[in-house]
């Protein structure tokens, strides 16, 4: 999923770099999620399906240090 939403963004070099950005583009996130103890996606007009998401990226075990997950004042929850 994280190949197809670079696919839809525009880069200098056009779809020649595009394996190549999206290795380091993904090389980045999972150091950096690797590392965090807490992750903050507050106010961000999120629904059902972006905490389904998030949820799906977090079981997979890529934020084994996570502590702490602030999900506040979105809109998440039985409709």
């Amino acid at each position: 999923q994280f190949a197809a939403e670079l696919e839809s963004k525009t880069f200098a070099n056009g779809t020649d770099d595009m394996p190549l950005v999206t290795r380091l583009y993904e090389g980045a996130f999972m150091e950096q999620i690797g590392k965090a103890t807490m992750l903050c996606y507050s106010s961000l007009g999120w629904g059902d399906a972006e905490a389904a998401q998030m949820a799906e990226v977090l079981a997979s075990g890529v934020a084994p240090r996570l502590e702490k997950l602030s999900l506040f004042d979105n809109k998440i929850g039985d409709e």
